[in-house]
């Protein structure tokens, strides 16, 4: 017993005589083959130029000064300090294992990082790293500070800043991700296996501060946004804003988002086609590759002083919108615009418009060009098309459109449960209608205060009221169309008294310009389900008498000119003559109209304008439904000179005729 005793006292003696000359060997120049031999044991990496400090006080803790660590006396990374404090569970464990490792000053790049392949399992309760400056393909990041929880380096192919489970924070000054460039980045979060918690984030985007909380599960692929605020974003046109779709899809390995909560605050954005100052927005439960028809319940609220889209300017823009899947509904969209204000709450769907309110007040726009294929295009997909309440008072329109200008003010239009589309067909198919005007001027045809009042119940749509007060004339006329019945069947009735005969060039576009007047009546009849039925169906007659006519600016001579161009005469706008040669002989005297039509098939009897040098006759048979046919002729007669333009079927032709020389063109 005695000699064991004194074997175990040996064995102390001797661990003890050992570790003091360890200790005092890691204080003189012996220390870096001490430590290279200890690196050996893990790695394949030696260090050089290294000085090292160790304090007695402090036995597991080793600093090195400007390390450089080399593999095969190649450098492969240098920092300015390196503190390592080993942990007392390296002997129990039988590992290497650091309680903190604290790297100051180190910079490293895509090629360092792929060098390193050689190393044995490590395990660090705290990673700190000061003054990081990381430049990869992707990544910029200059005097950074990152720190790592429970840090276990294993021979995987995951990447090192992904090996560690527990908290973890970056902050850098300048960071650039996939040409996003940031400031004063900071990042705060817990990473547990595959599920990251960002408790905080915040940074700075050109002049915006962006802050929130979010997490991101690797094994979805899913980024969670639980509260994103940016504030004070301000973009020029010449800071085009980024396509964030392709960004995200470009540079992450996110395949799906959920924002719980945005916001953005006083923000303003000037793009080459929009703009925007002083932006408030908040966005709740929006879910992303999903479009807008497929999102389960999601608010968007936005307001700003003012905005512009298409050269219109909006003041105090106020949107509010819940999307549900394949439903978008308002809760207020309203706007100062155009010397007016703007209302509009209601619903929205692939194939439907559903307005509880439309409200439209004071209004004075000029229609920009091609408006009416503009408004078709966005509509013309609908397949319902409703409105509960219309309130559209004192609005100004005017249209420069060359085919057919005009300026409306005084627009009112009121509505009461109105169906203006139905199984894609536009109609009123319910409710009531009552809209007036205060002046027009369509196409230099001026009207005032006209009046148009109808309804429809069940698809009976009517027109019970339809009043059009010229300065000399009235037109007026009702009808009835039933929407719902098989072919839809209709009826109108027209009554004409002093009718400004120019309407004939003005609104018809048939290029022979009248002044005078037209008394008469026109009634006809017959279905509108398509235009097959409307071409068999079509029944009625027209009789119209002329008072006072006269060509207006132009001579008979150059209306012969212009009608003998080989062109289509419907749409042929006419140039403007000297009025010292319009204006002679243009007084002419014009024959009663009568026009029939029997299921299709239109009759004109020869019509005749004509005076003591110059004459216009027209004749057709026209068969809706049979184009083979359909012929209609006009006859022009001035002096000596004579045009005749003819169609048969789909054939035109225009001949001129002179009995001065008997010549045929």
């Amino acid at each position: 017993m005695r000699w064991i005793a004194k074997v175990i006292v040996t064995l102390l003696l001797l661990c003890g005589l050992s570790l003091a000359v360890l200790i005092t060997l890691l204080q003189t120049r012996h220390a870096t083959p001490i430590i290279n031999h200890a690196l050996a044991l893990i790695s394949d990496y030696q260090l050089t130029d290294t000085d090292i400090q160790f304090n007695i006080q402090r036995p597991l803790e080793v600093t090195l000064n400007n390390p450089t660590l080399t593999e095969n006396q190649t450098p492969l990374l240098s920092a300015k300090r390196i503190t390592l404090s080993l942990s007392p569970r390296s002997f129990a464990l039988k590992q290497t294992i650091f309680a903190n490792v604290v790297i100051n000053g180190i910079e490293m790049d895509a090629q360092q990082l792929s060098a390193f392949k050689h190393l044995s399992d490590i395990s660090i309760d705290r990673l700190a790293i000061n003054d990081l400056n990381l430049n990869t393909a992707n990544m910029t990041i200059t005097h950074a500070q990152l720190q790592l929880d429970n840090w276990q380096y294993r021979s995987t192919n995951l990447p090192w800043w992904k090996q560690f489970d527990g908290a973890f924070q970056l902050s850098a000054p300048e960071m650039t991700w996939h040409h996003l460039n940031l400031k004063n980045v900071l990042l705060n979060g817990q990473k547990a296996q595959q599920q990251w918690q960002l408790s905080g984030y915040s940074g700075q985007w050109h002049t915006a501060s962006i802050n929130g909380q979010a997490s991101y599960d690797e094994r979805s692929q899913q980024l969670t946004l639980d509260q994103i605020t940016i504030t004070q974003l301000h973009l020029q046109q010449s800071q085009p804003l980024p396509a964030w779709e392709q960004w995200i899809i470009d540079a992450t390995p996110i395949e799906h988002i959920v924002i719980k909560r945005a916001d953005m605050l006083d923000t303003s954005i000037e793009q080459s086609t929009w703009a925007a100052d002083n932006i408030n927005l908040s966005l709740e439960n929006w879910s992303w590759p999903q479009s807008y028809w497929e999102q389960d319940d999601a608010y968007l609220s936005v307001s700003a002083t003012n905005a512009k889209w298409q050269d219109i300017v909006f003041e105090q823009p106020i949107i509010d919108l819940h999307f549900t899947p394949e439903l978008i509904s308002s809760q207020g969209i309203s706007a100062q615009l155009l010397s007016g204000y703007m209302r509009i709450d209601g619903a929205l769907s692939p194939d439907a418009i559903k307005l509880k309110a439309l409200t439209l007040s004071g209004l004075k726009g000029l229609l920009p060009p091609h408006w009416r294929e503009k408004a078709l295009a966005l509509v013309s997909k609908l397949s319902t098309f409703t409105i509960d309440d219309v309130d559209i008072n004192n609005l100004q329109l005017t249209s420069t459109d060359t085919t057919l200008p005009f300026q409306l003010a005084g627009i009112n239009i009121e509505g009461k449960n109105t169906v203006l589309k139905q199984n894609q067909k536009w109609g009123l198919w319910q409710g009531d209608i009552h809209a007036s005007l205060g002046f027009a001027s369509i196409n230099q045809i001026i009207f005032t205060d006209p009046i148009a009042e109808m309804s429809s119940h069940n698809g009976d749509w009517k027109i019970n009221k339809l009043v059009v007060p010229f300065t000399d004339g009235m037109l007026t006329a009702d009808g009835e169309i039933r929407l719902a019945a098989k072919g839809k069947p209709w009826q109108l009735s027209v009554t004409n008294d002093s009718v400004p005969a120019n309407v004939i060039y003005r609104w018809l576009r048939l290029p022979l310009p009248l002044n005078g007047a037209i008394d008469g009546t026109m009634k006809a009849h017959g279905l509108a389900d398509n235009q097959r039925s409307f071409n068999y169906s079509l029944s009625g007659q027209a009789d119209l008498k002329f008072r006072e006519i006269q060509l207006d600016n132009i001579a008979p001579t150059q209306l012969l000119s212009e009608w003998s161009k080989k062109s289509d005469l419907l749409g042929t706008i006419l140039p403007k003559y000297s009025s010292d040669i319009a204006n002679n002989n243009q007084a002419l005297t014009v024959l009663p109209l009568h026009i029939t039509a029997e299921r299709g098939k239109i009759t004109v009897p020869t019509w005749l304008a004509s005076n003591d040098n110059f004459s216009l006759s027209l004749s057709s048979h026209w068969d809706l439904a049979t184009p083979k046919q359909q012929q209609l002729e006009w006859i022009l007669k001035e002096g000596c000179q004579q045009l005749t333009r003819r169609r048969q079927a789909d054939q035109r032709e225009v001949n001129s005729f002179s009995t001065c020389s008997g010549n045929i063109k």
